[in-house]
């Protein structure tokens, strides 16, 4: 292939030019994540092993391991990692700590990697990023990865229309991609939302008219669980041929699986893949013994790395650790009642805090999650504070998050302004929903349609 692009792994592209490997996006090629609850269901080809060691440059959208694979990263130490600038600079930081070679990619300014493939790439405030990669003058491909461009779609958008060949490549699936193991205070399991399946091409239509597409497929989204202790969100993963149920083919075209495209020829051609090997690992081959308790200084070492979120001091009164069946509460300020309770194996709990990757134990979804006095999610007010604008972002306090947010408001405009309105006020609705299941699955069949 002279010049185009390929998919496999999870969220990665691989752009060539002139028959050579360029750019390649958010590697996971070998290794279980998320403390070895996440596998990779399809192995990497020898051929695309050979293209990846010849690759130039490796674009990171985000920290999930599943994006930012640190065992995947060893195959690149001599090559150039292009890391979205963010405020508080953590994954360029840690990486050059490393010892890799890190460039910054300011957010809006293209970046010519060889002489007809060229990127650019834009970050926001949820700690995300969204590339566009241009392979000549008539092809662009737009990942979005886990994001929604916040602040930057309107500019994207413009960039994309470009080009007369347009892919729109997003995490879309049933939900079992964030965490879903809730619990309510009675000890009944609650049902995921992963439960209910959506008609999924109904979102794959909305993507492309929302970004103006031309092709999309299922991206970001290709993972299997490999835990004995997260083995039953098995059954809520999004199976290959859900993706393509209710998709429109007048909107555009819909690619099942992974593929090459031909940019000269404009040509695709799908990638047929190779089953992995599926095993569920037992919690202690990674160190986990569900019945070890915390010690003394790690209870205080988990509650001073809590109680350095501010935010959480006006919306929580407690967070507790169950931990070796032992309850560890964290007293906070918050209204009266209003608490968490995560039942986690001491290792992991110990990792996530001392690496300061929380949302890493939740993905994971082996770690179990009560919520108390009428809370009905982790959003708005946990998740995106602890591992989006905290651990990554570095804002603690409430002087630090104004900063930080009033850094992407200024660089994304009114269009970062609009966004973040219509985030906060999305997460609130489905919070409010949340209280009738009922009620809250016929709004969702109800929005897929209209979307559609």
């Amino acid at each position: 292939m002279d010049l185009g692009f390929e998919t496999f792994g999870n969220a990665t592209i691989l752009a060539y030019d002139s028959g050579s490997p360029v750019v390649v996006t958010d590697p996971w090629i070998r290794g279980a994540q998320y403390f070895g609850s996440w596998t990779l269901p399809y192995t990497v080809s020898a051929r695309q092993m050979e293209s990846l060691r010849q690759v130039r440059y490796v674009w990171l959208s985000h920290g999930h391991p599943d994006h930012l694979n640190l065992p995947s990263l060893e195959l690149f130490r001599d090559k150039i990692l292009l890391v979205p600038r963010h405020r508080g600079d953590r994954i360029a930081s840690d990486l050059r700590q490393a010892g890799f070679k890190v460039q910054d990619l300011p957010s809006g300014e293209w970046v010519q990697l060889s002489a007809r493939v060229r990127v650019i790439s834009y970050a926001d405030w949820n700690q995300d990023a969204a590339l566009l990669i241009a392979l000549g003058d008539k092809c662009g491909v737009l990942n979005l990865n886990d994001g929604g461009a916040l602040g930057t779609r309107a500019r994207l958008r413009r960039q994309l229309r470009e080009f007369h060949t347009r892919f729109v490549l997003r995490l879309i699936n049933y939900g079992d991609a964030d965490m879903m193991n809730f619990f309510a205070e009675s000890g009944e399991r609650i049902k995921p939302t992963a439960a209910h399946p959506k008609t999924l091409g109904y979102d794959y239509n909305h993507l492309l008219k929302r970004w103006d597409g031309t092709h999309t497929a299922p991206f970001s989204c290709t993972h299997a669980y490999a835990r004995t202790d997260s083995q039953w969100a098995s059954a809520y993963e999004t199976p290959q041929e859900a993706h393509a149920q209710g998709f429109n083919p007048a909107l555009g075209t819909f690619i099942p699986g992974y593929f090459m495209y031909d940019a000269l020829k404009d040509e695709i051609t799908l990638t047929p893949m190779e089953r992995a090997e599926h095993v569920f690992r037992r919690p202690e081959e990674f160190g986990d013994h569900w019945e070890e308790p915390l010690e003394a200084g790690e209870r205080a070492e988990v509650a001073a790395y809590f109680r350095k979120f501010e935010h959480l001091r006006d919306k929580f009164a407690f967070i507790n650790f169950r931990v070796g069946s032992r309850d560890n509460v964290i007293d906070l300020a918050g209204p009266k009642g209003v608490g968490i309770t995560f039942e986690a194996p001491r290792k992991s709990l110990l990792e996530a805090v001392r690496w300061e990757i929380f949302d890493d134990l939740l993905i994971g979804n082996f770690t179990k999650t009560t919520l108390h006095g009428g809370l009905r999610s982790l959003y708005p007010d946990f998740t995106p504070y602890v591992c989006k604008y905290g651990d990554n972002g570095r804002a603690f306090s409430s002087l630090e998050l104004r900063d930080y947010f009033g850094a992407y408001r200024s660089a994304a405009g009114l269009q970062g302004w609009l966004d973040q309105i219509r985030v906060e006020g999305t997460r609130k609705v489905r919070t409010l929903l949340s209280a009738n299941r009922g009620v809250y699955l016929f709004a969702r069949r109800m929005y897929g349609h209209l979307k559609s």
